[in-house]
């Protein structure tokens, strides 16, 4: 019948007309938790969901008791209502899920079912359980905000807390915790909780615990701010945190490939505005504004004499028995003196 993304479930439930089967899944765990709950609410009346509202544990429920359950009437009200958390899906054979796709289409219209899968994939069997729930009512696909749609819930979630938190520092807290809901307000709420007041990017810096491409970023921005002790600071703490040298290394290759793209855009075209399009910068378009500010400060010979250091420290990494930590470090010296004008290095 259907497949919703968030615009569509939120019309859907506005709407009012629920339908037998709900499949929830996809990679934002926060909007599966919020957006089922609404459901599952709109499908009880108040008065009597303690009657008519079951949830089971997907790894220890049995479909057979599920849908039993669902076969009941419902007691004083219109619906009754079943949530399955996290039922192993995945893990059905051929003849477990046509009995499913069986149960499901016999489902009554007294009852909704739904299933939320808190993983993010279905495994295997994603193709047919789709197939299956479209057919008896809907697959619910929440992922993860991007762009204004993540921005704007952080700005109305720091005023909730009575702080001000500006579209630029939701972007800038985002870019550095993750797109992860969950995660954000967990660090949003610690800010705010310090705070009390306007956000600014020094908050952010001091108090939000940073991603691991954060942390690198950090370190190229260092970098490119001829700053040695802070780049070697951050990483010492990448390394700390066991960080694979590899993965160091590719985050400052890619910060440098997006360097070189705007200067080439800034030259060519005196704008950033086609990288958006061409190299699918659009939810994270932002990015650009502070790599600018950085391309401003060098030449493109320059960022071309970096992308050749990067390139031979990444072919010394993957192709000698030398120290990572060796070779990231003497990058860092030699990116530096290329950054600061030597041509002999």
């Amino acid at each position: 019948m259907a497949h919703f993304d968030e615009k569509e479930l939120r019309r859907h439930l506005k709407e009012g007309a629920l339908l037998r089967a709900y499949l929830f899944c996809g990679d934002e765990d926060y909007l599966k938790q919020n957006y089922t709950m609404l459901l599952c609410d709109q499908a009880t009346e108040e008065a009597f969901r303690a009657l008519n509202f079951d949830r089971f544990e997907g790894k220890s429920a049995d479909l057979r008791d599920v849908f039993d359950r669902a076969a009941t009437m419902p007691m004083m009200s219109a619906r009754r209502c079943i949530l399955v958390d996290d039922y192993p899906l995945d893990s059905l054979n051929e003849k477990a899920l046509k009995t499913l796709a069986e149960s499901l289409d016999a489902l009554p219209d007294t009852s909704v079912v739904v299933f939320r899968q808190m993983q993010a994939g279905l495994g295997k069997n994603a193709k047919k359980l789709m197939s299956m729930f479209e057919k008896a009512g809907a697959v619910c696909e929440l992922n993860r905000r991007k762009g204004q749609e993540l921005l704007k819930p952080l700005v109305a979630a720091a005023a909730k807390r009575g702080c001000t938190l500006s579209p630029a520092m939701a972007q800038y807290l985002a870019s550095c915790v993750g797109d992860d809901f969950n995660v954000l307000l967990a660090e949003l709420s610690k800010i705010c909780a310090y705070v009390g007041g306007e956000i600014t990017k020094e908050h952010i810096d001091l108090l939000a615990v940073k991603t691991l491409d954060a942390r690198v970023y950090d370190l190229t921005r260092a970098l490119m701010q001829h700053d040695y002790e802070k780049a070697h600071r951050v990483l010492d703490i990448l390394l700390t945190l066991r960080t694979e040298p590899n993965f160091i290394l590719g985050t400052i290759i890619s910060c440098f490939v997006d360097l070189y793209r705007v200067k080439v855009a800034l030259v060519c075209r005196g704008s950033t505005s086609p990288l958006t399009e061409v190299f699918n910068y659009k939810n994270r378009a932002f990015a650009l504004n502070y790599t600018a500010r950085d391309a401003a400060k060098l030449s493109l010979p320059q960022i071309r004499a970096c992308l050749k250091e990067l390139q031979k420290a990444d072919l010394k990494l993957k192709s000698t028995g030398d120290s990572g930590v060796l070779i990231l470090e003497t990058l860092m010296v030699r990116l530096l003196l290329v950054m600061n004008g030597e041509t002999k290095c």
